[in-house]
């Protein structure tokens, strides 16, 4: 070996071993056992490798499982054969090899340990849960649960169903002096009169009676049933319409219902006269309406005497029927309290009579017997004739408490005859008349 020919000599430490543990994404916990060694490598010079040969024995250990391998170094002048390159490639082949086998053998191990406990757990949740042979099994199977149809399914009905306050002032007054009577008919004749009365009249309430017209004029068939509960409307408020497929017209879809099944003969508004239409519904609506429910709701005689009991009689107790109507009457308040700053009952009742009036003169221009000089009725004579009616057939309160406070508005309403057969007329011709046929 020459003098300028170096030596490289590599020297390993001994083996390093850690247990890592890694979590795969099914859940299955992988051990795997990583072993780590230094290699130090160092430069010597001829004369230095001489030197270090006559007192130190170069050797390599190297480790792999249970294993161990030992290399000897053969001392020769100006030589050794120990290759760094192939020493260093060999020990990271087998770490890597040892690390791989560690965490197939680990990973195989916690695999057959987890399938083992869930197949174990499986197997006593099912033997909780297979019952049968319990004594209270036994038992309960002795009584098989059975079930059997219905007594009585209510038909579906063919037409729309109008679910609105019935009957009107007048037949709710007569029902009360017939059960009064002493001599009461029979059950039969009872309700064969009442079934030929209730086809004569409307109703007592006004959004009632309004949709009831309003039907009739564009020449929907529909039946009416009696209701009496507000809140079995699913806007809580009557009336309402229960269709043949199940759907539910409240206020809000009424109209579109209306103008999409009325009848292909009914007279449609010029664009002129619909635009008048709304704002005298927007007038009979807003001051009419005013008066009518201070009438109704604020004059205490004709409130205790008539309102409570038509809109609240139907309950048995007495304390629940008064405290919901004294409930009723505060909405009431609320509701006028919401376009006025004060309730005021001249202001009220002078507004009402100047719109009846614009009404009165408003008809009395028409040529026809409706708005407009229409042959046939329309939107606006349903919510007209709707006020006019129930104003007109409102029962009079005889007191001295009263004074004829609960009339003044039937007083204002009969001053113009017009407006007075106009009501009478489309009473007869829509309600009566189709009644009788």
């Amino acid at each position: 070996m020459s003098e300028h020919e170096d030596t490289v000599i590599s020297t390993a430490s001994e083996p390093k071993v850690e247990i890592v543990e890694e979590t795969l994404p099914d859940g299955t916990v992988v051990r795997k056992k990583k072993t780590t060694r230094t290699i130090t490598k160092r430069v010597l010079t001829t004369r230095e490798v001489e030197r270090t040969q006559l007192h130190q024995t170069t050797s390599s250990t190297s480790t792999h499982s249970s294993s161990q391998e030992k290399v000897e170094h053969v001392e020769k002048e100006g030589s050794a054969e120990v290759s760094a390159t192939t020493s260093s490639t060999e020990a990271s082949t087998t770490v890597d090899s040892e690390e791989q086998t560690s965490s197939s053998a680990t990973a195989s191990i916690t695999a057959a340990t987890t399938s083992s406990s869930t197949g174990s757990m499986s197997s006593r949740l099912q033997r909780r849960l297979d019952l049968s042979n319990t004594p209270l099994y036994r038992f309960l199977a002795k009584f098989p649960l059975k079930q059997y149809p219905a007594p009585h399914q209510r038909p579906r009905p063919v037409k729309p169903v109008l679910y609105a306050f019935t009957p009107g002032w007048k037949v709710a007054k007569k029902e009360k002096e017939a059960a009064s009577e002493s001599e009461a008919p029979s059950e039969s004749e009872t309700k064969e009169a009442l079934a030929k009365e209730e086809q004569l009249v409307g109703s007592f309430d006004v959004d009632s009676l309004k949709w009831m017209a309003y039907l009739k004029f564009n020449k929907i068939d529909f039946d009416i049933k009696p209701a009496t509960e507000p809140n079995m409307s699913p806007s809580g408020k009557l009336p309402f319409l229960a269709l043949p497929d199940g759907k539910l017209i409240t206020a809000e879809g009424f109209e579109a219902f209306v103008q999409e099944n009325a009848g292909s003969d009914v007279p449609r508004l010029e664009l002129d006269e619909a635009a008048e239409a709304v704002a005298f519904t927007a007038l009979a609506e807003s001051k009419i309406h005013a008066a009518l429910l201070y009438t109704l709701w604020l004059e205490q005689p004709h409130f205790q005497a008539t309102t409570r009991d038509h809109y609240f009689g139907h309950y048995n107790n007495r304390l629940l029927s008064m405290l919901l109507a004294y409930q009723q009457k505060s909405d009431v308040v609320n509701t006028m309290l919401q376009t006025r700053t004060q309730i005021d009952r001249e202001l009220i009742f002078e507004e009402a009579a100047q719109a009846i009036d614009s009404l009165s003169v408003q008809l009395a221009s028409s040529d026809g017997d409706y708005f407009f000089g229409r042959s046939e009725p329309s939107g606006l004579d349903a919510v007209v004739f709707a006020y006019l009616h129930v104003i007109l057939t409102m029962p009079r309160i005889a007191n001295a408490e009263d004074a004829g406070r609960s009339s003044e508005l039937a007083r204002i309403v009969r001053k113009h005859e017009n407006l007075f057969r106009y009501s009478q007329k489309i009473w007869k011709t829509w309600f009566v008349a189709e009644a009788t046929h």
